[in-house]
């Protein structure tokens, strides 16, 4: 390898580096993507209860957010080299050992290592990009970045399904380790992009601890707080009181201390403040449906893992044409009217969504999820360029470490907090319905009658009649509930959405 990269100048070897990191970014995606195919396979290799398995996904979450805003700091003290390759070698060694997990609770240790070891290759990867680039490429560098991340949306899936009927569920971690291994040695060995800072005895250790106790607990109340019945119980209420406490803390320790682990200032600069509303609006509207989805066809349709991943490539290969959308809109519009009509395709398409039927299909969703994954790069791409694009480079590190916590904070809310809405609304449109049956009897006897007919007719004196009359009811009637409240949603994040839009507007333009 020394032999063929001997003749490469530094700017050549650090712009390998730099896709070698974009890459890496990949994987670390994949990680989320794949997982959420292959839950009903690890949950029965872990022998893990529902309640626990959604664990498996939420700890690399929280682990992910406590990291992002950390980032920055990181990258000054260590340097964008050594930062990214301990991301790299944490994150293959988490996945190895996740691949080994012997129980659920080491299984949710692992994950926690291997999101606080992911969550760091993003932000560098922006931070080195915007100073790696000159302005007058750093647009087309960003659509190939976002088509590399959103391959994750599309492949992540039907690869997590594929591998773990193939090959069992262990190996969606293993897979992950060669190559994540490679990556950060090649980055180490050919990447020279920022002196480190001395820093260490500048260490913010209260603000890092008020963060990770504010992040962390936000997202545990948002996940345990429907199976404990929110406010309830004492351990959502005693998590709630650290979580407000902490969040003040936080914010009056990282303004009045001389060496903040995490600079508040970059919010005062408009593009990025607004850009941060709009990307954390965006992880909300686009995972939180993007997670729902699958799990509604497999609640009512009851498809296996890879079926459903089929069903939803659409909207990650849409998503892939979206980055080569997004240069051609370009050429003719300037990037916040690229980020309004971004807005406006993912209302649509979201809406669209909104009116599924019990007998889901893949026609019902081709569509909807076309349009939604065509607005991704619209959205996503001029957010990142216009949020970055003002910054000088002294501000970059510490503002694609916040960005980025923006957007997994939007997908960790968004998911736990419609997940909580799904569950709630099915239990009160199933008991709406059971009343509007009540009130129908005559259309009730109807179906009755023709239920009656599937009952086979040895059965029909039989005591075993009764019990599957009353599962078809049951089963028919959690089916449709789960319609309803799936739209509902959908129909809320739509108007979310469209609302948001109009603030994409007020974003200023970058003198070239």
């Amino acid at each position: 390898m020394n032999n063929i990269f001997l003749n490469f100048s530094t700017l050549q070897k650090n712009k390998i580096a730099f896709w070698a990191m974009t890459i890496g970014m990949f994987f670390n995606l994949i990680s989320v993507q794949n997982v959420g195919a292959a839950y009903r396979h690890i949950q029965g290799g872990l022998g893990a209860g529902p309640d626990e398995i959604s664990w498996v996904l939420t700890s690399f979450l929280i682990a992910e957010v406590i990291m992002l805003p950390l980032s920055g700091w990181l990258t000054r003290t260590m340097s964008t080299r050594m930062f990214f390759f301990m991301c790299s070698m944490g994150f293959t060694a988490a996945s190895i050992l996740c691949g080994f997990a012997w129980s659920v609770d080491s299984m949710i240790f692992f994950r926690i290592i291997q999101g606080f070891f992911g969550g760091g290759m993003m932000p560098a990867m922006f931070s080195t990009m915007f100073t790696l680039y000159p302005q007058n490429k750093q647009q087309i560098i960003a659509i190939l970045v976002g088509v590399i991340a959103t391959l994750a949306a599309a492949l992540g899936p039907h690869m997590g399904g594929w591998i773990s009927e193939e090959f069992g569920w262990r190996f969606i971690f293993i897979i992950n380790a060669p190559f994540s291994f490679i990556l950060g040695v090649i980055v180490l060995r050919f990447s020279n992009f920022t002196e480190k800072e001395y820093l260490w005895n500048k260490i913010d250790f209260i603000g890092i601890g008020l963060l990770a106790c504010f992040l962390g607990s936000a997202l545990a109340i948002l996940e345990e707080g429907r199976r404990a019945d929110w406010f309830e119980s004492n351990l959502i209420c005693i998590l709630s009181i650290i979580c407000l406490l902490s969040f003040i803390f936080f914010i009056f320790r990282e303004l009045k201390t001389k060496f903040p682990v995490v600079d508040l200032s970059i919010f005062l600069e408009r593009n990025f403040l607004i850009c941060s509303i709009l990307v954390f609006i965006w992880g909300i509207v686009i995972f939180s449906s993007q997670y729902l989805l699958p799990v509604l066809i497999a609640r009512v349709r009851e498809f296996d893992s890879i079926t459903i991943a089929s069903m939803t490539y659409i909207m990650g290969a849409a998503q892939v044409l979206s980055g080569f959308l997004a240069l051609i809109l370009f050429m003719f519009l300037k990037r916040r009217i690229v980020c309004f009509i971004g807005f406006a395709m993912l209302a649509l398409g979201t809406w669209m969504q909104g009116w599924m039927i019990s007998e889901i299909g893949l026609q019902e969703i081709i569509l909807p999820q076309f349009i939604r994954g065509l607005s991704a790069q619209l959205c996503f791409l001029p957010m990142v360029l216009l949020a970055m694009g003002h910054l000088k480079k002294d501000k970059l590190k510490n503002a694609s470490g916040l960005y980025s916590l923006m957007n997994r904070l939007g997908a960790g809310i968004g998911i736990a907090t419609t997940n909580s809405f799904l569950e709630n609304k099915i239990t009160e449109q199933y008991l709406y319905l059971g009343n509007l049956v009540d009130q129908r009897m005559e259309n009730t006897s109807i179906f009755l009658n023709k239920l009656h007919n599937i009952i086979p007719k040895h059965l029909e004196t039989s005591p075993e009649s009764i019990r599957l009359s009353n599962q078809i009811i049951y089963s028919i009637g959690i089916q449709e509930s789960t319609i309803i409240a799936f739209n509902q949603i959908m129909l809320i994040m739509a108007v979310i959405a469209l609302c948001i839009a109009p603030l994409a507007l007020l974003l200023k333009g970058i003198q070239k």
